[in-house]
């Protein structure tokens, strides 16, 4: 039963029971303090338990009838997990848990399983957590015995053809392009490696460099040694005779030979936290998230029922005290929560959590140390924990909501090795247990003096400095591209050619005075881009305020999207979204990269001791033999392609952010017009990756229009809902 499940359930359990209980009484006994209400004992019960069996092969089958409707489910659980990737190649359990079904098998292309399945209303599903893999599979009852052999051959026999896999590659490489854009994916991940150590794998994340590591004979490699018939707990529930069921199944896996006895070695975790504070400075937020810890427990600990307990009181409910003193009392925190959290295999963290302005940073640390001290200091009081256990006790009965989720919690106490009836004896554990048993557990297992505290939010505006709390390590969080191919080393020689190819872009321009005249430029286009859902047809105006402001606006299908970067600022207005929002600093980097790639900037930037130039060879280009000037201005690293003749950029390429991460970006330029003494292109087309993704034609350039400062300046949003003390 998990934090989130039970506190979502809790206060909804709780109003059911009283409002079935108050209907039930007469008028004249009716009370008016819902304290008064008599709640009856809760009725007996008993946990439906699965049949269990052992294949000569040494899978374990569990099954359970359930003859309420006509669907038959599988649920294989392997034992792997992403805690086993190998050093160098993180990532490899997530792509592997997405091909294995996708890659389809010797008899059919992923293709042809997904044509299979949707012709028959059936699912099969798999994938790869921390610490285990799944297979999961449902279908109508007539259907079993056809989708339970491709089920079979999924688990026996997977291809992982190469396109999926470049597929499966594309999504991750696509998750670490993102993964800085959401502060609260951020804050738990850099909590986990502080807790767990940054090279343990519960705190390790896939790079594009790891994900570029992983091949084929990888993924074939690790199926040979994880999926064996002997590492697999598979239940089956549904409408069948447990008794043919059995017999089908041994009948499937027999020929299934038993693989190697299971050893995997236990996942590292670092002997000492760490405590202390770190930052990590994220400038388009406008809150702080806060996150502060140290290691939690596993689930088998024998103060687990107690902890639940102490969590509940803690942080698990409205009624908790994190909720109520921080969020309700003080309005600090947009979101609070917090508790010792319990693994199966492998210490949990205990850890709480928050969000709340930033100017409110300080007061909200301060709260949630305070919080942290009182609950070891001054212990859940008897009410706070008769309250807990009823709220804990009245959402119980949603752990049997189906027998398909009896059957699965089932499965996950079997492969981690607890005992069958743990589910049933949960009820009676959690009521045994007392005021003191969760004071013991308070001061046990939480400890002010070994927190391990991350800010992530913007630098400015805190109403106290994060210094006040001791010493700051700010952590780096950038993403590591991966290794581009080296450009030539430059030499006197290149460098002369280079710098002679740069004027003569000057010149193909319009010539220094033109160029350097230059001080902004508004440029509308129509566009043709390719999107997910098709071609899309855009109007794009592109306005630039020379050396660092550009205001890009598209008028799309969904309306008017408009991004704005300004020096080191930016937002976003997007359809649909409340006001204006901050520019993710992934994007903000990106815009500022486009500014400095531009041939125009690079030309008034040619005295700059910060522009590197050389001559990087020639290549021809739609019949011109082009010469290749390589730029950098900063480390930002262009090639232009350039007509020798006329000195007009035919062409640039250069290494950039696309939808799945880092991807090689070129774009094609043509029809050349004069323009207020430039010559500039009035056609483009982009390609990521050899492949065309956007088409434009210029309709207007404008060469120092009247540029409103205001453009570029954030507009105020509407106030938020609430009570505006957040």
């Amino acid at each position: 039963m998990t934090h989130r499940h039970r506190t979502i359930t809790a206060s909804f359990a709780g109003a059911v029971l009283a409002a079935a209980i108050a209907s039930a009484l007469p008028a004249a006994a009716q009370v008016k303090d819902h304290r008064q209400i008599q709640h009856p004992p809760m009725r007996p019960f008993s946990v439906p338990e699965p049949e269990r069996i052992t294949l000569p092969n040494g899978m374990v089958v569990m099954l359970m009838e359930d003859h309420e409707l006509p669907l038959i489910e599988a649920f294989a659980r392997i034992r792997t997990g992403t805690r086993l990737d190998p050093p160098g190649k993180a990532g490899l359990g997530t792509i592997f848990g997405q091909v294995l079904r996708t890659g389809g098998t010797r008899r059919m292309t992923g293709d042809q399983l997904d044509d299979f399945l949707e012709s028959r209303a059936a699912e099969i599903e798999t994938g790869v957590g921390p610490d285990s893999g799944f297979a999961n599979m449902s279908c109508l009852s007539q259907d079993f015995p056809e989708v339970a052999k491709v089920f079979a051959e999924i688990l026996r026999e997977p291809v992982f053809a190469e396109d999926k896999i470049t597929i499966a590659k594309t999504a991750v490489r696509a998750g670490i392009a993102r993964r800085n854009d959401n502060p609260q994916q951020i804050v738990f991940r850099e909590f986990n490696k502080l807790i767990y150590g940054d090279s343990s794998p519960y705190a390790v994340v896939p790079e594009y460099a790891t994900v570029d590591a992983i091949t084929r004979d990888d993924l074939v490699a690790h199926h040979r040694k994880h999926v064996q018939p002997n590492r697999i707990i598979l239940g089956v529930v549904g409408d069948f005779s447990a008794k043919q069921m059995a017999a089908t199944l041994r009948d499937l896996f027999k020929d299934w030979p038993k693989g190697p006895a299971a050893g995997d070695p236990a996942a590292a975790i670092q002997a000492k936290v760490s405590p202390g504070i770190r930052w990590i400075q994220k400038e388009d937020m406008t809150q702080s998230n806060i996150v502060m810890g140290h290691l939690g427990i596993q689930r088998d600990n024998p103060d687990f029922f107690a902890v639940e307990v102490l969590n509940e009181t803690y942080g698990g409910s409205f009624a908790a005290r994190l909720f109520s003193n921080v969020r309700s009392r003080k309005g600090l925190a947009y979101t609070v929560n917090g508790g010792v959290r319990a693994n199966y295999d492998y210490p949990g963290t205990f850890n709480t959590f928050m969000t709340t302005k930033t100017e409110t940073t300080a007061a909200g640390l301060d709260a949630l140390l305070e919080e942290i001290d009182a609950i070891v200091k001054n212990p859940p009081s008897e009410a706070e924990i008769k309250r807990a256990k009823e709220s804990i006790l009245n959402s119980f009965v949603f752990n049997f909501a189906s027998r398909s989720q009896i059957l699965n919690q089932q499965i996950t106490y079997a492969y981690f090795g607890f005992p069958a009836d743990y589910l049933a004896r949960y009820r009676e554990n959690i009521e045994k247990v007392s005021a003191a048993d969760v004071a013991r557990a308070a001061a046990r297992y939480v400890h002010k003096d070994q927190l391990a505290i991350l800010v992530v939010g913007p630098s400015k505006g805190h109403d106290r400095p994060l210094e006040s709390f001791g010493k700051v390590t700010r952590l780096d969080i950038s993403i590591p591209e991966p290794k581009a191919a080296a450009a030539p080393a430059a030499t006197k020689e290149s460098v002369a050619r280079g710098r002679a190819l740069l004027d003569k872009i000057v010149s193909g321009l319009g010539g220094a005075a033109a160029v350097d005249a230059v001080k902004a430029t508004r440029i509308t286009s129509s566009m043709t881009a390719k999107t997910p859902q098709g071609e899309m047809n855009l109007k794009v105006v592109a306005t630039v305020s020379l050396p660092d402001r550009l205001r890009q606006e598209l008028d799309t299908p969904m309306g008017r999207m408009v991004t704005v970067l300004a020096g080191q600022d930016g937002f976003m207005v997007m359809p649909g979204m409340a006001g204006a929002q901050p520019l993710p600093d992934s994007r903000r980097a990106d815009m500022a990269r486009s500014l400095r790639r531009q041939a125009l900037v690079l030309a008034q930037h040619r005295a700059d001791a910060s522009l590197k130039v050389q001559h990087a060879g020639t290549e021809g280009v739609d019949g011109t033999q082009a010469e290749i000037l390589l730029a950098a201005l900063g480390e930002d690293e262009v090639r232009l392609w350039v007509d020798p003749a006329s000195g007009r950029v035919l062409r640039q390429a250069y290494r950039g952010q696309g939808p799945a991460g880092p991807a090689e970006f070129t774009v094609r330029y043509s029809d050349f017009r004069q323009v207020a003494g430039l010559t500039l292109p009035h056609k483009n087309e982009t390609l990521l990756d050899g492949e065309v993704q956007q088409s434009a034609v210029v309709e207007r350039i404008e060469v120092n229009p009247p540029v409103d400062a205001a453009l570029f300046a954030k507009p105020e949003s509407a106030p938020a809902s609430g009570d505006g003390k957040r």
